[in-house]
């Protein structure tokens, strides 16, 4: 499923709060695998917007190993980049929905069976102006670029396999919605609050109409990556 050609990148999406899996990770299939079968259930993880939310069994995980939590986060912030996330998962759902796609929201285990595929991720802030810290998982204030990390499983048999990759960013996509190059720190200073998360969309505070276009936005990026190989399967005409 899920290799976008364009956007495969080598990094990392997977959560204690959104969920992990039991399943064993084996390794990305070959190109010229066998035709993946159409899916039982797709599930849908948030993205990870914190380090403790990145599952043992992520790829991500090894990764994104030197990334931290933004400093500065509190409670106030964390409950709005956990709405953000919830806005992404919905629409991705939504997105795969109409495709007549059997997708669904998920946190916890995988459940039993075959031919299950999930969706996890995270969000990235790069901090290219920090050289102790330049990775920080969720929205931080004062990063240069904000990126979405994607990755695509199939669960079968209990062995969860890494299909492929994709990053969704300023570069990757034409309307990349949350994510995109930000304004270096000293553009944000004295601005932003002990509430304020940066994005794309610029710094906010709540979930406004700005934020969910954003989130939505973002969203149909991912699926404009997915679409494509998931016709080449010919799981939708």
């Amino acid at each position: 499923m899920l290799r976008a050609a364009a956007a495969l990148c080598a990094i990392i999406l997977l959560v204690t709060a959104c969920g992990s899996t039991d399943a064993e990770v084996t390794k990305e299939r070959d190109d010229d695998d066998d035709e993946l079968p159409y899916p039982s259930r797709i599930l849908v993880y948030d993205f990870a917007v914190s380090p403790s939310e990145v599952s043992s069994d992520s790829v991500a995980a090894g990764r994104l190993s030197s990334a931290g939590d933004d400093p500065q986060s509190n409670a106030q912030r964390q409950q709005l980049e956990h709405q953000i996330a919830d806005v992404v998962a919905n629409r991705v759902v939504a997105e795969l929905q109409e495709l007549d796609l059997p997708a669904m929201r998920w946190r916890g285990p995988a459940p039993a069976g075959n031919n299950i595929y999930t969706l996890e991720g995270q969000f990235l802030t790069i901090d290219e102006g920090n050289a102790m810290q330049r990775m920080i998982i969720g929205f931080g204030v004062g990063g240069t670029e904000l990126r979405v990390l994607v990755q695509a499983y199939r669960i079968n048999a209990g062995r969860k396999e890494l299909l492929g990759e994709a990053e969704v960013s300023s570069e990757s996509s034409s309307r990349p919605g949350l994510a995109a190059t930000l304004p270096v720190g000293s553009a944000i200073s004295g601005i932003a609050t002990a509430a304020t998360v940066q994005t794309g969309v610029g710094l906010v505070t709540e979930m406004n109409t700005d934020v969910r276009e954003g989130a939505e936005d973002t969203a149909e990026a991912i699926i404009d990556l997915l679409e494509p190989r998931m016709e080449d399967q010919g799981w939708f005409d």
